[in-house]
């Protein structure tokens, strides 16, 4: 089979759902490019290698594009914004190719003020352009074959779960230590709860805990703090794979509630001690295999630091969750449903067109 894959933004962490989406496509050994609007630089972590020899910034208006789309089987939208779903939609409409659609984040829900009525109301009066755009993104999603991250948007458009996925680099760094070390690998944005995290590690240096984190180091950078800056890829599994905890402590946000985000499933894979708010879908992926706790609190996250600095309880809940990855988020587990949804769409089109 050959897609055209369109993602909305090269640049950013977005992308990573697109490598996942792709190391499922080159596992079932389907032909695939990879196209985005005109930017920067590809994002840190994904440079070089193959799927960054994939990925190609194009003007919709291109002829290589409307010719790629053309001689697809499928066309691939990640992402229900403008610049993948809209492009997508318009160029598979013209030259009559099936469109599949993916949803991994609640990027539209966010737009449009998921969760936060009065906010919500705000941007209808000063920002009426954008929202009704997004609105009609909405519309269009609803309407198109498509496929999710999670259950929790699953609820909002329907179609089968097809998570996150890992190649299985086996189990990481034993268990040993009675003095932890924290990694939080990963974008640091607000909602993240880096903060909620700092501070609870703070909070119990009677424990001896250090913490790594993937930013700049900011100016109120702590002696048990190291700040590595923005890793590659394969720096930021090492991490998590080096880790004896893993912590995503996302805040009660509207755009927490719906993500999920990978390095949850890394840190699985590796049987690392995972600890996340109380949040879905972080709830779901991690089931019995991690520890919950309330979002944005510091005594919560502080109690829970202090259960995993026993070596032993560490190891049973990392085996524990590195059992339900291997059963839900690697490659071998995903690539044969992933290519039954996609060959349906592809059928169920050319049925309707009345193609053989």
């Amino acid at each position: 089979m050959r897609i055209a894959i369109f993602t909305p933004d090269i640049t950013s962490n977005s992308l990573g759902r697109t490598y996942c989406l792709w190391l499922l496509m080159r596992a079932n050994g389907w032909e695939t490019q990879v196209f985005a609007p005109r930017g920067g630089e590809i994002w840190g972590p994904l440079r070089g290698g193959d799927f960054a020899a994939n990925c190609r910034t194009i003007d919709e208006d291109d002829p290589i594009l409307l010719a790629a789309v053309e001689g697809a089987d499928l066309v691939f939208a990640v992402k229900p914004v403008e610049t993948s779903f809209g492009r997508a939609r318009r160029l598979a409409h013209a030259v009559q190719r099936p469109l599949l659609l993916d949803v991994d984040d609640p990027d539209l829900e966010a737009a449009l003020s998921w969760r936060r009525p009065l906010r919500r109301f705000a941007k209808g009066i000063l920002k009426f352009s954008a929202v009704r755009k997004n609105k009609e993104l909405k519309r269009l999603a609803l309407q198109a074959e498509t496929i999710v991250s999670n259950p929790v948007l699953q609820t909002i458009y329907g179609g089968p779960v097809v998570p996150h996925v890992r190649d299985d680099r086996g189990f990481g760094a034993p268990h040993t230590s009675s003095k932890p070390s924290i990694a939080f690998v990963g974008t640091n944005r607000k909602h993240k709860g880096v903060d909620i995290l700092r501070e609870a590690v703070a909070n119990r240096q009677d424990l001896h805990i250090t913490l790594k984190l993937t930013d700049e180091a900011p100016e109120d950078a702590r002696p048990w703090e190291q700040w590595v800056g923005m890793t590659s890829f394969d720096e930021g599994l090492a991490l998590v794979e080096n880790a004896d905890i893993v912590v995503i402590p996302s805040k009660d946000d509207g755009y927490a509630h719906g993500q999920l985000p990978a390095k949850l499933m890394d840190a699985m894979l590796a049987g690392r001690a995972v600890i996340v708010s109380d949040i879905e879908p972080m709830t779901w992926a991690v089931g019995s295999g991690g520890l919950t706790v309330e979002p944005s609190s510091v005594p919560a996250l502080a109690n829970a630091l202090e259960k995993l600095t026993d070596p032993l309880v560490r190891r049973e809940l990392g085996s524990r969750a590195r059992r339900k990855a291997l059963d839900l988020f690697t490659i071998d587990a995903n690539r044969e449903p992933f290519r039954e949804v996609c060959e349906q769409v592809v059928s169920s089109f050319r049925r309707a067109r009345g193609e053989q």
